[in-house]
């Protein structure tokens, strides 16, 4: 089931400002994976940053609420549950088993407060294999409806909301009643599980494709090639202000935007979809913007060139700037890494240290961590410490190995090859690494390429000393960095 594809032209958009904008967001402060752009149902712009391209399966984080309250959609479009069903009906058991009293809020707290980030709670319940438990455990202390709190073991009652109601994982339930309806690539579509087989809310990975397919749904309201797939009733309570809050609103499981008739669903770190229905335009894009004013930039150039301008419904062909955009679009790639002759650079790193002092984790990939860590849940992993590390000089490669299961294969011509690694978080088994020598320091840059993240470790040596020190990216706009810091020896 192929998207519908045309010239840029043909719905009413410029080449030649689509250049311009692309070049645009190159240099405005992200990293740019990969970018879908779609007007009257048709594909006007496509364009992956080698390595990544149309077939990655991305780390979604937060967007993937949004498939979640597809789920919900779809099952209240069935007659299997609405919006009002109050959440002590549909838990009753648990509540009675662990014992929890049935305050006023609580037996008002419905799935639609649970949709719209307004079940009036002051704490964050923890998540994971417990969350029925943990969730349903907190104080309902505010009133369900009347203020805003970002809640995601919320979204991920949702899905197990979708489970009771449906009999299947909000997985196999999205499959059947939507992912296979739209053309959704399910072997594109990767959905972590906590430990309690529930398919979670920020578990989602994706190719871009199949996050714009699910923006055309809300975009058409509900209709796929003239099928309805979801109520047009309940897509328009989901794409308007259920509640106030410090941005422009909130509707079920997706953001407004501050102009009229438009709607994103937002991840981490730029992954979005965004909607406008004057414009009948949706776009996809991937990246890694690890910081809110590099977010801030790319939102504001995607505002400016596509969202905030009325359109015309076509223009004059122009064929010269469709080919010159198309060939820009077709050479992206991620720049590669800064490198140098090794010549004598290289010498005397082979060999293994032993962690003398300090600490950092023995995986390398993102590991946040704390109570509102919901990642954490689904490590296969537990946080463990490095104790050993192996440096092993090859003809292409830097091979770095961390207590003989990590292995991080780097570059040393700075090129942006995908090589598999281990890696403690599911999903996501392929890295990115490349190695630069200075005289006294070994730096290697490691992406996670079905990530956003990137890792940075400098080994320092000086008068037969070793130091390490790592800086790994985390979903933390406010603190977008952890650091660790260790003392090496080096073994005879």
């Amino acid at each position: 089931m192929e998207l519908n594809r045309a010239t840029p032209e043909s719905v009413g958009l410029s080449s030649r400002k689509l250049l311009e904008m692309v070049q645009k967001l190159e240099v405005c402060g992200t990293e740019p994976h990969g970018l879908m752009i779609a007007r009257h149902g048709k594909v006007v712009l496509e364009c992956w940053w080698a390595p990544y391209t149309k077939d990655t399966v991305h780390i979604c984080h937060s967007f993937g609420k949004s498939y979640v309250a597809t789920a919900i959609g779809a099952a209240c479009s069935d007659g299997l549950l609405s919006v009002e069903d109050r959440i002590a009906d549909l838990f009753a058991q648990e509540i009675k088993s662990e014992g929890i009293p049935m305050t006023e809020n609580l037996a008002n707290l419905r799935v639609k407060h649970v949709l719209s980030m307004s079940n009036g709670m002051s704490i964050h319940a923890p998540s994971g294999e417990h969350l029925v438990r943990n969730y349903l455990s907190t104080p309902v202390d505010r009133m369900p409806g009347s203020v805003f709190m970002y809640n995601t073991t919320g979204s991920c009652m949702l899905g197990e909301i979708v489970r009771r109601v449906t009999g299947k994982s909000v997985y196999d339930y999205m499959k059947a009643r939507v992912s296979d309806p739209i053309g959704l690539d399910t072997n594109r579509l990767a959905w972590m599980t906590f430990r309690n087989q529930l398919h979670a809310a920020p578990g989602v990975a994706a190719s871009t494709e199949n996050n714009l397919r699910l923006g055309l749904l809300y975009l058409q309201n509900g209709l796929w090639e003239g099928k309805r797939v979801i109520d047009a009733e309940w897509i328009a309570d989901a794409t308007r202000k259920q509640i106030d809050n410090d941005a422009d609103g909130y509707g079920y499981q997706l953001w407004l935007h501050p102009l009229p008739g438009v709607f994103r669903f937002c991840g981490g770190h730029g992954q979005d979809c965004v909607m406008s229905r004057p414009l009948d335009m949706a776009y996809s894009i991937q990246q890694a913007a690890s910081e809110r004013h590099d977010t801030d930039a790319v939102n504001a150039i995607m505002d400016s060139y596509l969202l905030s301008q009325s359109l015309p419904d076509a223009l004059p062909e122009d064929s010269e700037a469709f080919e010159a955009l198309q060939t820009y679009l077709a050479s992206r790639r991620l720049p590669d890494n800064a490198c140098q002759p090794v010549r004598g650079f290289a010498n005397g790193w082979d060999g293994v240290y032993n962690v003398s002092s300090g600490h950092f984790h023995l995986w390398p990939e993102l590991r946040p961590y704390g109570d509102s860590n919901v990642y954490r849940d689904f490590y296969k992993d537990g946080d463990q410490y490095a104790r050993q590390v192996s440096i092993t000089l090859e003809a292409e490669w830097v091979r770095i190995v961390l207590d003989e299961k990590t292995e991080l294969l780097a570059r040393l011509d700075g090129k942006l090859m995908p090589h598999e690694t281990y890696c403690a978080m599911p999903n996501y088994p392929q890295a990115v690494s490349t190695a630069v020598f200075e005289k006294d320091q070994l730096i290697i840059d490691t992406w996670f390429y079905q990530t956003c993240f990137k890792t940075r470790l400098w080994l320092t040596r000086g008068e037969g000393k070793y130091h390490l020190r790592v800086r790994k990216e985390r979903l933390h706009d406010d603190v977008p960095y952890l650091w660790y810091e260790a003392e090496l020896v080096k073994l005879p």
